[in-house]
């Protein structure tokens, strides 16, 4: 059964020698455990958690030394990253600058991180990814940047990231790529939604990424023109993961989606070698004008030049004060949306009122799922990252059984009670990924007869029972890396069903 599923597993032992470990102390350093953070230790890895605790410089402390570690400063002052920032944290292999008001990275900020494979800079302000941000970072494997105001990233500034396996851009502002941008690194997984992309070109783009595994390329005004048969005819060529992608003009094909469409849709001929451009949108503006009723919340954000100037943590609002949530007002939409229902402290989306809703409920500081009221109507996707999860319980998702993608990654789960899944009949995917599972068995994954990709990477996995994946029939991509197995990976290796 599972020998179709591609298995991502690499069983890896970093090891610091002292003679690895630049010592780059200063008399004037304090250690950052015994004076300003919590520190814990848990399978010879070190969390410093600094969340929080009003810093707007880093410089002045140090890691405890030869200890591999994970630094949490989410929630901080840290709007500027000076050069040699973090130089006295060499051992640091995670990082964590979420909710900062981040605004620039100096060259050099990251001096001295060498062993740093995950870096977050999510629900920052950042507006430019320069060609020097992330120098120093060449073992860097995980870069995620959502939720910022990113318009414009330079030329190169991957270029060094040979080991970039994961860049996560959603929510930003960026209207185009840069040629060549992924030429020298190898992603398997790109996220682009809701930002404000309208074609993606094969050339200089998508001819670099090769070996991608899962690209999310939804909420984003593609225009569906000649210009996009390159995407389509590469879309065409693919089996992996990638998404909604659906046409916001010209209006003829509002609301199409594209791997629905055939060449012919997107660049009709009225005869062979002639080419009919179809009619720009100010050519049905004069018959029913794009409208927007107060209220309503836009798929992607505001242009920069509109926003207000002052906001910290996410571009746009994208719930109503009254907490109940409209799709959007697509151009053109000739009937009222329906209002659904949202939990008070997460945000959502909705593309049209029959796709369902997106929940992002991340780093709300949430301890239980039960915690999420009004219950949402017609959930689709769930994003529950970087809140204090520890308890899975079995009736936490019984009013969820419409979801398609449950994320709950980096979190402090450690326990999944049995049944816990059971209603989710619908799900895709499911993100268990940075938790502190120790064990896996059948009975976690009861009911889950559609999922395609599992994410089980970072967590302490030590052992995998007899058959636990034998009810995933649906299953594609299987996500096992940076855990404590110790078994030969024969173990997969089971009888067709």
């Amino acid at each position: 059964m599972l020998s179709g599923v591609l298995l991502l597993s690499v069983l890896t032992v970093t090891s610091l020698t002292p003679a690895e470990t630049e010592s780059r102390k200063t008399s004037s350093s304090k250690e950052i455990c015994k004076t300003r953070c919590s520190c814990e230790e848990r399978e010879n890895l070190l969390n410093i958690n600094c969340e929080n605790k009003g810093f707007t410089t880093v410089t002045l402390f140090q890691a405890p030394p030869n200890k591999i570690s994970q630094l949490f400063l989410n929630g901080n002052f840290l709007s500027r990253l000076g050069a040699n920032e973090f130089v006295n944290y060499g051992n640091v292999t995670s990082l964590h600058l979420g909710n900062n008001g981040l605004q620039e990275i100096r060259t050099g900020a990251f001096n001295g991180l060498r062993f740093l494979k995950r870096l977050h800079l999510n629900n920052n302000n950042l507006e430019v990814i320069k060609e020097d941000s992330f120098s120093g970072l060449e073992s860097l494997e995980y870069l995620q940047a959502d939720y910022n105001y990113i318009s414009a990233i330079e030329p190169g500034a991957f270029s060094r990231l040979n080991k970039l396996k994961v860049l996560i851009l959603n929510d930003n502002l960026l209207l185009s790529l840069p040629p060549n941008i992924f030429r020298f690194v190898l992603l398997t997984h790109l996220d682009l939604r809701g930002n404000r992309l309208k074609n993606l070109p094969f050339a200089g783009v998508l001819e670099h990424i090769g070996g991608i595994m899962e690209i999310q390329l939804e909420e984003n005004p593609w225009n569906c023109t000649c210009d996009l048969i390159p995407l389509k005819s590469w879309l065409d060529t693919i089996t992996v993961f990638v998404g909604d992608i659906v046409c916001e003009t010209p209006f003829r094909l509002h609301g199409k989606d594209i791997t629905q469409l055939i060449k012919q849709d997107l660049c009709p001929r009225r005869n062979a070698g002639e080419r009919v451009h179809p009619p720009s949108d100010s050519h049905f503006q004069g018959v029913l004008p794009p409208t927007y009723l107060p209220g309503m919340i836009t798929p992607t954000r505001a242009p920069k030049a509109s926003r207000p100037p002052k906001m910290r943590y996410r571009p746009t609002p994208r719930i109503s004060k009254d907490k109940h949530v409209f799709g959007p007002i697509m151009v053109y939409q000739t009937r009222s949306p329906v209002p659904m229902l949202c939990p008070s402290v997460c945000v959502c989306t909705s593309q049209n009122p029959d796709s369902g809703l997106n929940i992002n409920c991340q780093e709300r500081k949430l301890h239980n799922i039960s915690e999420l009221n009004p219950k949402p109507s017609y959930p689709k996707k769930l994003h529950l990252t970087g809140n204090y999860l520890q308890v899975i319980y079995r009736t936490d998702l019984a009013e969820y059984s419409s979801l398609e993608l449950l994320h709950l990654g980096n979190n402090r789960i450690a326990v999944i009670q049995e049944g816990a899944f059971e209603n989710l009949t619908n799900l895709r995917r499911l993100y268990l990924n940075g938790n502190y599972i120790e064990s896996l068995s059948q009975s976690l994954f009861f009911g889950l007869q559609s999922l395609q990709y599992l994410y089980l990477e970072y967590n302490i996995i030590k052992d995998i029972l007899p058959q636990t994946f034998n009810a995933l029939h649906n299953l594609q991509l299987l996500f096992l890396n940076n855990n404590l197995l110790s078994r030969s990976l024969t173990m997969f290796s089971v009888a067709p069903c």
